[in-house]
């Protein structure tokens, strides 16, 4: 049940605006980038001189997600990788399969290594874009 308002804070009185298309196009683009669910919210604010905020959203940030998720996910499975190396080289008892192991552990570390130049780069761009 909703709690009745005082009669200081209620809205009882309907008023009518008209405007151009100019007008009208721009309240709609900030009704749409507002958190606002309908226009006579937002028109409330802005007559009550209430600061209305907006949300904008980076489109070019979708690309360099989809590459850090990407890189993330290679390095996810590398890490893996690594880990059973490691395992099997603890349960080894012959040295040759040890050294066969290590040197592909090596190939896993220097993957690691190429996987990180190429976040270098981004993480910088995201840098100077945002901080």
């Amino acid at each position: 049940m909703r709690k009745k308002q005082n009669d200081k804070e209620a809205l009882k009185y309907d008023i009518k605006l008209r405007v151009n298309q100019w007008h009208y196009d721009r309240l709609c683009k900030l009704l749409s980038l507002s958190h606002y669910k309908n226009m006579s919210e937002l028109l409330r604010d802005i007559v009550c001189e209430r600061q209305v905020i907006t949300y904008t959203r980076d489109e070019s940030l979708g690309v360099v997600m989809e590459e850090l998720t990407r890189v993330r996910k290679e390095l996810n499975s590398i890490g893996t990788n690594i880990n059973q190396a490691v395992k099997q080289i603890h349960q080894t008892m012959e040295k040759s399969k040890t050294l066969l192991l290590a040197l592909e552990l090596t190939q896993q570390l220097q993957e690691v290594n190429h996987h990180t130049a190429k976040l270098f780069p981004i993480i910088s761009q995201l840098a100077k874009k945002w901080l």
